[in-house]
């Protein structure tokens, strides 16, 4: 007789959006574990050498960052469009050039990157914009662990992050979590889980709390 045992990561996203502290969205997913945050965990549990030790990867956990891509987008002149970042789009102005046009789902673990990506902060500039802005955000710490096969990390992004004058109303629709390989200088960072879900359009009214959970 021969026994199985699979070790399986699966995530959970729970997104709650607040204004003035009343819950005026919920957004509560099963998103993907991706290949590549398949493949980073078994390297990160993995040396390179002893004597000093080398770890093949050393990399945590340690961003959050939201796009406006995804099969899930519902917003006109969003989800119809594939040229991002044109001037005078009160959404698109945000959004790096990305890899696609609304196309990414949550059930391809071949995903790598948001497809859609929206600054976290930054200047008015469109897309290049500045090298200050920051499309990711930093998670808290310490992460949480509610059993003891399970790690939630979380994030509040604040009512002047990603919704700022001029992108005064963002229609997100996926998000993605990332190590701290991740430059948050950089647009395009490649994850280790992702998820896209119904449209939730975030202003500068609104706060946005993230957990999101893995379990083994």
């Amino acid at each position: 007789m021969r026994f199985v045992d699979e070790i399986e990561v699966k995530t959970n996203l729970k997104i709650i959006a607040r204004e003035r502290g009343k819950i005026v969205a919920r957004r509560e997913t099963h998103n993907i574990f991706l290949d590549l945050g398949r493949e980073w965990l078994t390297r990160l549990i993995a040396y390179q050498s002893y004597a000093p030790d080398v770890y093949q990867r050393d990399d945590r956990v340690r961003y959050m960052g939201f796009g406006i891509g995804g099969t899930r987008q519902v917003a006109p002149g969003v989800a119809d469009s594939s040229p991002i970042g044109g001037p005078g789009d009160p959404y698109e102005a945000n959004s790096a050039v990305g890899i696609g046009g609304n196309i990414q789902t949550d059930v391809d673990a071949a995903v790598t990157h948001l497809e859609r990506p929206v600054r976290v902060s930054g200047g008015a500039a469109n897309y290049p914009g500045v090298g200050t802005d920051v499309w990711i955000g930093q998670i808290q710490a310490p992460a949480e662990h509610d059993t003891s096969t399970s790690v939630t990390f979380r994030r509040v992004f604040t009512q002047t992050e990603i919704s700022y004058v001029p992108f005064i109303s963002v229609p997100l629709s996926e998000a993605m979590i990332f190590t701290s390989e991740a430059a948050p200088s950089f647009y395009l960072n490649v994850g280790v889980a992702y998820d896209t879900f119904d449209t939730l359009s975030k202003t500068s009214a609104i706060a946005i709390e993230v957990e999101w959970i893995f379990n083994l």
